[in-house]
């Protein structure tokens, strides 16, 4: 467990090579284990001080445990006394940085696992730090620019990679292929890839991930001859390696944890200590249904925020509007629209009550967004939430994934190109869709669907409400501040329709 100030600067811990691995190898074992337990009784206290809880009611359960229960005990896929297939791969946690279970029932049986030297997710985090962006934040921009490579030179460049990483003899775990452990090798990384091009980069990554998971996740299947799988870990998160993942031929069914990075650890704590003190198993009690399981609008709050802007001029409050038709005619024109209602998503991702709405069939509405408020890198797509009954008229989901959290990309219809070109990626044609359904979000569902049968639309371009660099707003305050400092003219907060005046 590393201590704070790692966190505040990453150069240290990251750029290291084979002389720092050989260095680090003669710190001793007695050590690290007076380190461990040092830093375990430090996280203990502030439990203690932060919860005013007996220290006996803590416990402690191991990390990739922690991220498949939260996959498993929340899976939509899972049968009581049917058995069904758990992975977890992350950059590392506990020592480890890959698993393969069986689960099933209240059991999770471990098969395989992974040391943290041979991680793959470290190898995209560094890929993540060389080309100048954030480890454990800028990922998904280089998913996002992996398609613009050329194929031919990013499938020759995951060469390099391939030449750090591969699978053990049976596929069940990665095994270093040379003595450099993927910790340490930023500088390797440096070398083999200068005078690459940064999309080429990128793509050789991409590809590297998506290949060496797809036969990892067949071998398992082959294995132990079973088709259903559940997922967790922070390389999960990558949409596009889910996507291939979900096609291979043997498997029947995929789910993965929505948010499947560390902030689910917490989740499947709780759930695996649950199950197994009551000694108990169903596959209804931990099922999430959605992910509105953040903070409400406070009313005092609200009234007091809204009286604030009614003394403004250049602004207009509408109350309990028909927010079906105004919206859906805002978005037809093509006018950018901000949802903050009810209870705030919790995770990674925007689902329609903390996000920004514009009509999906405009290439040229990405732009107007990214110069409001986004200002996301060029390369970058944003998704599309979609209407349930359209779905299947838009979207290729051959294993009926049907994701409500957007967990996965999948291809768009040829014929639906056009009607969603501003909600895919402009490269292969992906999008990473959340089906909405009236039992999710009926207040959101209910515009959609106006606006969908009115204007013969399958969904909404939909991206999370923040100015770019900021957390997604919370509350109403944030709401406003974010609407006045940014582009913005449109701000549904509540039953309230606030507008910017035109100049």
């Amino acid at each position: 467990m590393h201590s704070a100030s790692y966190l505040r600067d990453l150069e240290p811990w990251y750029l290291v090579g084979l002389k720092d691995q050989e260095k680090d190898k003669k710190v001793s074992t007695e050590y690290q284990k007076k380190l461990f337990f040092q830093r375990k009784e430090e996280r203990v206290i502030n439990v203690v001080k932060h919860l005013s809880i007996d220290p006996s009611k803590i416990s402690f359960i191991e990390h990739h445990l922690a991220h498949l229960a939260a996959a498993y005990y929340t899976a939509n896929n899972i049968t009581p006394n049917k058995p069904i297939l758990g992975f977890t791969c992350d950059g590392a946690g506990d020592g480890l940085s890959a698993t393969v279970s069986i689960c099933k029932n209240n059991s999770i049986k471990r098969i395989r696992s992974t040391d943290r030297h041979a991680s793959l997710g470290k190898i995209y985090s560094r890929i993540t730090m060389m080309l100048g962006m954030k480890p454990w934040e800028h990922e998904y921009k280089i998913m996002g620019l992996a398609p613009y490579a050329d194929e031919k030179i990013a499938n020759e460049e995951a060469k390099k990679l391939h030449h750090l990483l591969k699978l053990s003899r049976d596929g069940l775990s990665f095994k270093l292929n040379t003595n450099l452990s993927t910790n340490y090798c930023y500088y390797y990384l440096r070398d083999a890839f200068e005078r690459v091009r940064f999309d080429n980069i990128a793509g050789a990554v991409q590809k590297f991930t998506e290949e060496i998971l797809v036969k990892w996740v067949k071998a398992a299947i082959k294995k132990t001859n079973i088709k259903d799988i559940v997922c967790g870990g922070g390389v999960f998160m990558n949409v596009k390696a889910n996507m291939l993942i979900q096609k291979i031929p043997e498997l029947n069914s995929m789910y993965v944890m929505p948010s499947a990075s560390d902030e689910s650890l917490s989740i499947g704590a709780a759930l695996h200590y649950f199950y197994n003190s009551k000694k108990l198993f169903n596959n209804i009690n931990g099922r999430m249904h959605n992910l509105y399981l953040g903070s409400e609008i406070k009313e005092d709050e609200l009234k007091k925020i809204l009286l604030n802007v009614k003394n403004k001029t250049d602004f207009t409050i509408r109350e309990n509007p028909d927010f079906d038709d105004v919206i859906g005619d805002l978005l037809n024109k093509g006018e950018v629209v901000a949802l903050c209602r009810g209870r705030a998503e919790w995770g990674a991702r925007a689902l329609g009550n903390r996000s920004i709405i514009a009509k999906a069939n405009s290439r040229s509405i990405v732009e107007k967004i990214n110069s409001q408020i986004k200002m996301r890198d060029y390369w970058m797509p944003f998704a599309p939430t979609i209407l349930d009954k359209k779905f299947s008229q838009c979207i290729e989901d051959k294993k009926n994934i049907k994701p409500e959290f957007m967990t996965f990309a999948l291809p768009t219809k040829k014929s639906a190109h056009k009607n969603l070109e501003g909600a895919t990626h402009p490269s292969d044609k992906t999008c990473r869709p959340q089906i909405m359904r009236k039992k999710i979000n009926d207040k959101f569902y209910s515009i959609l669907n106006r606006y969908c049968i009115k204007y013969k639309q399958y969904g909404v371009l939909q991206t999370s409400f923040n100015i770019h660099g900021e957390p997604i707003v919370n509350n109403a305050k944030e709401a406003v501040s974010t609407l006045k400092r940014s582009g913005l003219k449109h701000l549904v907060l509540e039953n309230y329709l606030i507008s910017k005046k035109s100049k």
